[in-house]
């Protein structure tokens, strides 16, 4: 009898490494790797902690770090603990889940939009508070604002929202944090938080939100005062998974996505494509827990998966993949859909009534030249695209003069409207997220950078100032009587951060007040160009609040995600309770800085002039977003 050789872990090919390792808990995984020279070299393994990251806490992917694993395991290792929500901007409505007014007497009141002046117990929030019975919760995996509201996703699959799902509809809620319900046929899921129910993604839109669950199901609110509905097709036959394991593969028919728009449902589902449906809202008069949507649009050719290994394809699935692709993301604008592709190429389709879609039409200028996957994020009507380490600006209308001259210059050319920001050209951007008029840009430090406008200085921006004089030190400049602010053109070659610390916002208050400085203060008010560099030292002492970045370095505030809508913004963000309580910069006897301009003018005055921390910048003024 021939005897049996045992095969040693370490001689098994690294594909089927990568099979077996999701199943190890992470202690486990880590426990392994110190077995041997071999297996320690895998022990930052980004597929591995990739997928215990997002299954264990339920955070969405990040394209842009897929293969980031030591980044994957910090954020593994930190969540356990240590996330935090935080909102700024205009609290009409309650969207941000704190500063709550004194309940009062009364009926239902009419929310009345996204304008300021309607009441007084409308408040703005000019630097990120944290939002108010969230710790509670648990770990936090996601945050997205919609056009009132924002809501939150935990590691337990329950979503819960502050603020109104849509603020133009009578509705009698005061929009304090609330869970998001399910039918009363659903009670006994619920309590068990199981698969159907279990919400692992989500999207929100300006008034309504999906919810995928993990078992495939979607779900649908849009009043967070009634029950979701559950969404089934006339046209198209869903199927839903029993199980999910680490090595699992969507099948025919299966739900991957969902993605909720201005004024659009749509989801992706496996073997078929994007399918689109206009938002269900939910009847208090009718008992039901299912809406069968009748009226549907598939976009057309974004159906096909790339297969693996050597399998015979079709010549026209082959076709279909040498000249669209597989879709890896989409996004619904106010009157767009916009995808790439695994092979480095940008689609859109133009909303017709009843959110109809006809052909596609490839943005040449977007494309991907050396076919590597690229992504794309945006909202209502801007846009950003990710390829290697470029971020390309797109507003809306872009999108509409291709599309007009789709039959007359196919090839697009001469059509203007991309836009470069400089501060986000290889300075490892993973996602950006737009509002309104202002937008965020999440960096893999962690960082958060603010550009664009706000309206009536009502503190989407995050970068504080009380719409007053200290905002100026921001490289804010103020507009009309109803005070609306934009960043200089300044701000746009090395970016605006978003500060956690409060003491920061005192460091500008204790800057700006009377004194010593008054001289030069008033060369600054006076002068637009001095202005924008001061704000760029400020810039530059407020990264120096951040040189301790821990044992694990990623500091004592770690952005996780961004969101933004309408007039409002939200993070996750990774707190070090250590690191927060140290004193990091002497700020208390800060006077206002007298400095050498990089035309070679210093600021008039007599005290010595201020050091550059990190060097007179170079400029490029040119931008327009």
């Amino acid at each position: 009898m021939m005897e049996t050789k045992a095969t040693s872990l370490t001689e098994l090919p690294l594909d089927v490494l990568v099979l077996i390792l999701p199943y190890l808990e992470a202690s486990d995984f880590l426990a392994l790797c110190r077995t041997c020279k071999a297996l320690y070299s895998i022990r930052d393994d980004p597929t591995y902690w990739s997928y215990q990251t997002r299954s264990t806490f339920r955070v969405p992917n990040k394209p842009v770090v897929q293969n980031d694993g030591a980044r994957w395991q910090k954020m593994y290792r930190r969540m356990l603990t240590q996330s935090r929500v935080y909102t700024w901007g205009s609290n009409a409505n309650y969207r941000l889940g704190h500063s709550y007014a004194p309940l009062t007497a009364g009926g239902p009141h009419r929310n009345m939009g996204m304008n300021l002046g309607f009441t007084r117990r409308q408040l703005r929030c000019y630097t990120p508070k944290e939002m108010e019975h969230t710790r509670e919760l648990g770990i936090i995996s996601d945050l997205q604002c919609g056009g009132w509201s924002t809501t939150i996703l935990t590691s337990t699959g329950t979503l819960h929202t502050a603020g109104n799902l849509d603020g133009e509809r009578w509705t009698s809620d005061d929009g304090r944090l609330q869970p998001l319900r399910f039918p009363t046929s659903h009670t006994n899921d619920v309590a068990h938080n199981e698969p159907t129910v279990a919400i692992r993604q989500f999207s929100a839109g300006r008034s309504h939100i999906l919810g995928l669950s993990d078992s495939g199901r979607i779900w649908a609110w849009s009043d967070t005062s009634q029950p979701a509905m559950q969404i089934k097709f006339d046209s198209v036959d869903l199927s839903e998974s029993s199980t999910t394991t680490a090595t699992q593969s969507l099948q025919y028919g299966q739900v991957k996505q969902v993605v909720a728009g201005w004024s659009c449902s749509s989801a992706y589902i496996q073997g078929i494509g994007i399918v689109l449906w206009s938002p269900v809202r939910s009847d208090p008069n009718e008992d039901t827990d299912t809406m069968l949507v009748i009226q549907s649009s598939e976009i057309p050719r974004t159906g096909y998966q790339r297969t693996r290994g050597a399998t015979r394809q079709k010549d026209q699935d082959r076709t279909l993949g040498e000249e669209v692709g597989a879709v890896l993301n989409y996004i619904i604008l106010e009157n767009y859909v916009v995808f790439v592709t695994d092979i480095g190429k940008v689609f859109c389709t133009r909303l017709g009534e009843g959110n109809a879609v006809g052909e596609i039409l490839e943005l040449r200028a977007l494309n991907n030249q050396s076919r590597d996957a690229t992504d794309v994020q945006g909202s209502f009507r801007r846009f950003a695209i990710f390829k290697h380490g470029e971020v390309i600006v797109v507003h809306q209308d872009y999108l509409q003069e291709c599309w007009n001259a789709r039959r007359t210059n196919p090839e697009q050319i001469g059509i203007k409207g991309l836009d470069a920001v400089p501060a986000l050209q290889h300075n490892d951007v993973i996602s950006i997220a737009f509002g309104d008029y202002h937008f965020h840009a999440l960096h893999s430090s962690g960082k958060i950078t603010s550009y664009g406008s706000e309206v009536q200085s009502c503190g989407a921006l995050g970068l504080g100032a009380n719409g007053g004089p200290t905002g100026r030190l921001r490289g804010i400049e103020y507009q009309g009587p109803l005070r609306n602010s934009q960043l200089l053109p300044h701000a746009y070659t090395h970016g605006r951060q978003v500060w956690f610390r409060p003491e920061q916002s005192e460091w500008l208050a204790v800057m700006d007040a009377e004194g010593e400085g008054k001289e030069w203060k008033e060369f600054f008010s006076a002068n637009r160009n001095v202005q924008g560099e001061v704000s760029e030292w400020v810039e530059q002492e407020g990264r120096a609040w951040d040189s301790a970045k821990g044992d694990d370095g990623l500091g004592a505030y770690f952005a996780l995600h961004v969101s933004a809508a309408g007039w409002h913004s939200g993070a996750v963000v990774l707190v070090n309770e250590e690191l927060e309580k140290e004193a990091v910069y002497n700020w208390k006897d800060a006077t206002f800085p007298r400095l050498k301009l990089s035309d070679g003018t210093e600021m008039p005055g007599t005290k010595d002039l201020d050091e550059w921390r990190e060097g007179i910048p170079g400029w490029q003024l040119d931008v327009q977003v």
